[in-house]
């Protein structure tokens, strides 16, 4: 008796010990396989861990009891799974998970400063990722931005290239470029800067579009387009080619390669990449002068992470860009040999350190930040053999902060994430034009405290309320920028949303400032009215967005509003001519604008056979009075100048087989009001230009060589209709601003991607 009281006293003990000591495994795959860095946890505690190579994961030393386990992996929708733990371990097999098409579970950071699924966002974040970048043959990121709803990419210089991004039909210079949430890309950068960041430094780009202002400072009245580089995943390699021809005439090649490195236990790794393009200058019209101009670009890239614990992580990211571009004629001879010559050579240095704490519940993060970035500019603006149109610009940025996020619990009726922190940015810009009598040596300081809550309500609505505190050093007064944001879940395919921002611009030296563009052989330089006030913005959104996923099908459509007003507005206008000739244009206050529109965007997807977006912007912008651009015009149109009121995009792709895809997409321009300076014509003249439809065609061959090696093949045609622009001016004396619509003519083109 004595002896089978020990036995069941140890049996007992035993099994409370292993009760104490139970594991949960599995595998976890998707549609190629099987899974590595999935994240696995569970929701009762902070309990979590990723799977290895293998897909397989283990989570140890739980105790019995009920668990909800989610399963989650960027491009896949989250599966949760019920979990009775008593006294044995339990292996769940194979968890497979479904393809994301329309990004509802990709984690965004843009609309809240913050982590958050984009289906929870209370603002809209679209994402381009590598799919549309592929599928559209684009290898920068001004060509992948013409495919996002609301977004334009236009041209406004024929000798360099010069290219702006138009957002809800405002200019560049109200939308806030990010580079991994940092305001480092700056307004020397902005010139031509969507043309030096390489498709393969970018792991996504998210754009949240009307009012900003309120998490990210100055400028973001338009929205904010985040490009967030990429980080190593797994252990991989991959080589790019595209060789293409423009109108079957000037070469434009690029070659992209790069390395991706991680620890077996995902607690390090480091990215490499590199990019090396060069493009031949295109004339159009036989008048000996570049409508597209020679190109020559090389950049490298660098992110690291380490974790030191499972609460910490140290992220370092730079890159380095070189960049060569020239526009004109006579490319063999020095740039004052030339009749007109619009060139410049970059080079940039961006280095940027982060650092992220958790605590123990991972429910509060700290994180701080520097980045620093370094661009110096030579540059040639001139025409008819001035020796005197060199120039020179040193521009150095520096943005350093501090952000808190936390998960406040339950109160009020629901849970509340609050992120808070402040940001300081500095920008010194110097820039040298002696020929044009231009010498800018300036220095903006903006000091920004920020709060917000996400206060999300019995998983129905999510509502945030924000401000943040400027303190710029171009501005009199301190600027209070509120933000209010609804997201309204009516049932779990439809969402409603609705917001508030308010935003402003200051003072200071823009982008399209530091371009001079030739006209009738001369410059046309942009300066500041002594005066100038800060510009200001109250902005104003709305959107119905369905999702479902339906078996093999999935069907998604967005149809979102903006309404913006705006006070003294900035306008440019024309003072005349400098006694050197040069026309000057000076940006002055208006006494307002408003600019109204609805976007429609739709998503198909079949199984992975099929896939169809596009998206439409219909859309009214027009200053309270209208602009009076040139001295010898009376302007009585009071429309936005270069902003068509209708286009779009669409992108179709056709996996006809496991190595065959098709894929078909095109850009909709329609007509718009474009000023056109006296010099090849007789007189200054406002044109009405035509619509555009560009359509470009690509095939990817993958024959399958083994199980480590994809390769695939690539042909095709961009604006393979050749809807381009035929009225471009002639000669030295053209106005090298008088120029709309598609980028290119019809480009033929070959590519190749090893990936390893």
């Amino acid at each position: 008796m004595r002896m089978t009281m020990v036995l069941i006293g140890i049996f007992l003990i035993s099994g409370a010990l292993h009760a104490n000591d139970l594991n949960i495994s599995g595998i976890v795959s998707g549609k190629n396989g099987p899974l590595k860095g999935a994240n696995i946890r569970l929701n009762e505690s902070s309990t979590g861990t990723y799977t290895n190579k293998n897909g397989e994961f283990v989570l140890k030393n739980l105790t019995a009891g009920d668990y909800t386990l989610k399963v989650s992996f960027i491009g896949y929708l989250s599966k949760e799974i019920s979990v009775r733990l008593d006294n044995q371990d339990v292996k769940l097999g194979e968890i497979v998970l479904q393809e994301d098409h329309f990004n509802l579970e990709q984690v965004v950071l843009t609309a809240t400063r913050n982590e958050i699924l984009r289906k929870d966002a209370p603002i809209i974040a679209n994402v381009l990722n590598d799919k549309i970048f592929a599928a559209t043959q684009s290898v920068v990121l001004a060509e992948g931005l013409s495919f996002q709803p609301a977004l334009r990419i236009e041209n406004n210089c024929q000798n360099c290239g010069f290219n702006n991004l138009r957002m809800n039909g405002l200019e560049g210079a109200y939308s806030q470029i990010l580079i991994d949430g940092r305001p480092i890309f700056n307004s020397l950068q902005g010139v031509y800067g969507l043309e030096q960041i390489p498709q393969n430094m970018i792991e996504r780009v998210e754009v949240v579009r009307s009012g900003g202002s309120a998490l990210y400072g100055s400028s973001a009245i338009a929205g904010t387009v985040n490009i967030i580089t990429k980080e190593p995943m797994e252990n991989s390699a991959y080589l790019k080619t595209n060789l293409a021809s423009i109108d079957g005439d000037a070469a434009d090649q690029t070659y992209m390669f790069g390395t991706d490195m991680v620890t077996d236990d995902l607690n390090a790794g480091i990215t490499l990449s590199g990019f090396h393009r060069k493009r031949d200058a295109w004339d159009a019209n036989d008048d000996s002068f570049s409508e597209i101009g020679k190109l020559k670009a090389t950049s490298f890239a660098m992110k690291a992470f380490y974790k030191p614990s499972d609460l910490s992580k140290i992220t370092f990211n730079s890159f380095s860009i070189y960049e060569f571009r020239r526009g004109g004629n006579k490319f063999d001879r020095p740039n004052h040999e030339a009749d007109i010559s619009e060139s410049t050579t970059h080079n940039i240095l961006n280095g940027g350190l982060t650092y992220e704490q958790y605590t123990k519940s991972k429910k509060h993060k700290f994180s701080t930040y520097l980045n620093y970035q370094t661009l110096e500019r030579d540059s040639y603006y001139g025409a008819e053999q001035d020796v005197n149109a060199y120039g020179d610009s040193e521009d150095n940025s520096l943005v350093g902060g501090f952000q808190y996020t936390g998960k406040l619990g339950e109160f009020a009726g629901g849970s509340h994430t609050l992120v808070a922190g402040f940001e300081y940015n500095r920008n010194n810009l110097k820039d040298n034009a002696p020929s044009y009598n231009r010498f800018i040596d300036q220095t903006a300081e903006q000091f920004g405290v920020y709060i917000q809550d996400v206060w999300e309500i019995a998983d129905k609505f999510n509502i945030l309320l924000g401000a943040r505190f400027d303190d710029h050093n171009l501005i009199e007064d301190p600027v209070i920028s509120p933000r209010a944001n609804i997201l309204y879940k009516i049932n779990p395919n439809l969402q409603f949303r609705v917001g508030y921002a308010r935003g402003f611009r200051a003072p200071q030296v823009f982008d399209e400032d530091l371009h001079i563009t030739q006209v009738g052989g001369e410059g046309t330089v942009i300066t500041n009215a002594g005066n100038l006030n800060p510009e200001y913005s109250n902005a104003f959104s709305t959107s119905l967005d369905y999702n479902k996923y339906m078996g093999d099908w999935s069907l998604g459509v967005t149809i979102d509003g903006f309404y913006t007003t705006l006070t003294d507005v900035f306008i440019l206008e024309e003072q005349g001519v400098a006694g050197n000739g040069d026309l000057l244009l000076e940006r002055r206050n208006g006494s307002g604008a408003t600019v109204a529109g609805v976007t429609i965007n739709p998503k198909l997807q079949y199984k992975d056979k099929v896939s169809l977006q596009f998206g439409m912007t219909f859309q009214n912008s027009e200053y309270d009075d209208a602009v009076q651009w040139s001295e010898t015009v009376n302007n009585e149109d009071k429309s936005y100048f270069r902003t068509p009121d209708t286009y779009g995009f669409y992108v179709l792709s056709w996996n006809a087989s496991k190595s065959l895809t098709l894929n078909l997409s095109g850009v909709y321009t329609g007509s718009m009001l474009a000023p056109h300076y006296e010099g090849s014509i007789a007189s200054d003249v406002l044109e009405s230009t035509p619509s555009f439809f560009e359509n470009n065609f690509k095939i990817d061959f993958s024959p399958k060589i083994n199980t480590t090696l994809d390769l695939t093949f690539s042909a095709g045609i961009q604006n393979f209709t050749n809807s381009y622009q035929d009225d471009f001016d002639t000669g030295v004396n053209r106005d090298a601003g008088y120029i709309y619509g598609p980028g290119r003519p019809r480009t033929y083109f070959l590519g190749m991607n090893i990936q390893l």
